[in-house]
């Protein structure tokens, strides 16, 4: 089923999504959506994210390019009920490093985030833990 409604964009930029629309697709205030723009097409889907509870971190853990420090990594991350929401890894130079940008939820964390990041460190393949809160 598809809805739609004309709305005007403010002069800060922003849409007022119409009660018909929120309702229907349950979201609520202070939710976190994503926006994602097609350039091509001149869209924007809006996706629910993350609940209004949700605290939500980025972080980039940059380890050596070896078999398993990434699993070992978001292995320490689910032993601390950390939610992966949303993450994307790359090799920076085959064999010897490579990165990892995720966001997570961490409202449910067993550990405070500095305890967090001397866990994923203890994991021998790790260089380096960084971490951002939202908003920025």
């Amino acid at each position: 089923m598809r809805m739609s409604e004309i709305v005007r964009i403010d002069s800060r930029g922003r849409v007022t999504m119409p009660s018909s629309i929120r309702d229907a697709l349950k979201f609520s205030e202070g939710m976190y959506v994503m926006l994602i723009a097609d350039l091509d097409d001149k869209e924007v889907r809006i996706v629910p994210f993350a609940d209004p509870e949700a605290k939500l971190i980025e972080f980039r853990i940059t380890f050596k390019d070896v078999l398993g420090a990434l699993a070992r990594a978001a292995a320490v991350l689910a032993e601390n009920r950390v939610d992966l929401l949303s993450s994307e890894s790359r090799t920076l130079r085959r064999g010897e490093s490579a990165e990892w940008f995720a966001i997570a939820d961490v409202s449910r964390c067993k550990c405070k985030l500095e305890e967090l990041k001397q866990k994923i460190l203890k994991e021998g393949a790790v260089k380096a833990v960084e971490f951002r809160s939202f908003p920025y």
